[in-house]
């Protein structure tokens, strides 16, 4: 009797040393935190759409390697001291394997050196900086491009591609307006070109009047508009009633249909940048993979069509399920690291050209551009590199 019960303590005593946090025989348990309440629910409610409609997809077959995923939903406002304390109870007192798509720049910035501490991975941040990924961090997989890419890129369209001479830039006076900014004309440099206006605003202010009259002086061919949708929209139409017709180009998270809506006729003609394939005639395989993902999706909310936010948590769920394939039966952190250093321009249902390695953590780094052409957004270029 005494030898059976060694054995059971001995078998108990090997489960729990090599038992990796959140991983069961069944299911594995992932956490989120998503702004559910407040004045961006909106955004965050969409995108947990986006993952829980994934997610039950991929349960509804049987899950990954015999496990489900179970996905807690933190809810932090878009409050980076409450997204601290809701991360915190999800890594120490829900337990969970990993966090999967949290959104907001500042909340991002507030947990990651807290993940990479206690090498929690963190798969898919919605935000845009690049501090997030460079220099890179063992456990911290960026997947949305970073506004220094971004920046790049809109610098090689002005000066390449769409070969602009007159550029200006008006630019949010934050974080992502300054990132942008900077790698903007850093690469206008590379084409001998100088921007003709800068104007720094604060998004907060309603009146952009003041402001627009040095882009009338100096009537530039070419503005690029780091801001967000009510700010961004504000300062077209201020731009088009005082006159301008210079082209617009603007930043990605403006592209969703909420734009063409609210902004009306002053969205015609407006360039964005994109990651996410447009499903256009043209390419038939991007119209075949957005119809899957929308069927995904309406298996969980039938009759509703996704929005970019929920693009964005579906795309954060698919990445971060093929790292869970690649992992195999034996899952561990240090396994899904290891799986995710191998993508290499992994294509999924709607995530496009991914790719990590040892020493690489942003992994989109490719865009194109669009604009919107009778009420519609239409390609401009194929996906771009700087």
């Amino acid at each position: 009797m005494k030898k059976l019960l060694s054995v059971i303590l001995m078998l108990i005593f090997l489960v729990s040393v090599f038992a990796e946090v959140g991983v069961y025989n069944d299911k594995v348990v992932v956490g989120t935190f998503q702004a559910l309440s407040g004045p961006y629910a909106v955004i965050g409610q969409e995108m947990s759409k986006g993952m829980k409609a994934y997610f039950n997809w991929i349960n509804s077959r049987g899950g990954i390697h015999g496990r489900k995923i179970e996905l807690i939903i933190a809810d932090d406002q878009l409050n980076p001291a409450k997204t601290v304390v809701e991360v915190k109870r999800l890594v120490e007192q829900d337990k969970v394997f990993a966090i999967v798509g949290g959104l907001g720049t500042y909340g991002c910035l507030a947990v990651m050196d807290y993940l990479e501490q206690n090498k929690v991975p963190f798969v898919y941040q919605g935000a845009g900086t690049s501090k997030l990924v460079i220099p890179p961090k063992k456990y911290i997989f960026g997947v949305q491009p970073d506004y220094t890419l971004e920046g790049t890129l809109i610098g090689k369209y002005v000066g390449e591609i769409a070969k602009f001479k007159n550029p200006a830039i008006v630019y949010m006076n934050n974080d992502v307006g300054l990132e942008g900014y900077a790698a903007f004309k850093a690469k206008l440099e590379d084409y001998k070109m100088k921007l003709v206006v800068e104007i720094s605003y604060n998004p907060a202010d309603t009146d952009y009047s003041g402001l627009v009259v040095k882009l009338v002086e100096k009537n530039p061919d070419v503005i690029v508009i780091y801001g967000l949708i009510t700010d961004t929209i504000r300062w077209i139409k201020t731009i088009r009633d005082y006159g301008l017709d210079s082209k617009i180009i603007t930043i990605y998270p403006n592209a969703d249909p909420s734009f063409i809506k609210l902004a009306g006729k002053y969205a015609e003609g407006v360039i964005f940048t994109g990651w996410v394939p447009l499903p256009t005639p043209d390419r038939p395989e991007f119209v075949r993979d957005y119809q899957r993902a929308i069927s995904i999706y309406q298996q969980t909310y039938p009759k509703e069509i996704m929005s970019s936010y929920a693009v964005a948590g579906f795309i954060a769920a698919e990445v971060f399920t093929e790292g869970l394939i690649r992992a195999g039966k034996n899952l561990t952190r240090e396994g899904l690291v290891k799986a995710l250093e191998s993508f290499k321009n992994w294509n999924g249902i709607l995530a496009k050209d991914i790719t990590w390695g040892p020493n690489l953590r942003r992994g989109k780094s490719s865009m194109y551009f669009m604009v919107v052409k009778n009420g519609q957004f239409v390609p401009l270029t194929d996906l771009i590199r700087p």
